[in-house]
């Protein structure tokens, strides 16, 4: 027999419907996750980065680059956001150009 799990907000009854929450405060919760969603991102991004720089230190923006054009990069995208989770930042039609026009935007700081 399943188990019903409870909400993790502190008082609350209710069942867990999303991310251990029940309906009413996955809502009143959703900025505070998406924040948090957010920086985790931001977080792995960064490790990407400085493990493409430790592998890679002379040549790692076309190494970057390699890798947001390979088909490991949109399996990456498929599985982090799910097709019908939430919206790509790139339209379904435009997605090649948008990646083109990213990559030659990309600048290099001297502090960096």
């Amino acid at each position: 027999m399943p188990k019903i799990k409870i909400c993790k907000e502190e008082g609350c009854k209710n069942s867990q419907t999303t991310d251990g929450f029940c309906r009413l405060h996955y809502l009143k919760n959703w900025k505070k996750l998406q924040t948090e969603k957010k920086k985790k991102s931001a977080k792995n991004l960064n490790r990407y980065v400085e493990s493409i720089l430790k592998k890679h230190p002379d040549r790692y923006i076309e190494v970057i680059k390699k890798d947001l054009r390979s088909k490991k990069f949109d399996q990456f995208v498929d599985d982090e956001f799910g097709e019908t989770g939430v919206a790509s930042p790139f339209e379904a039609g435009t997605y090649d150009e948008d990646i083109e026009s990213f990559l030659t935007d990309i600048k290099i700081h001297r502090e960096f």
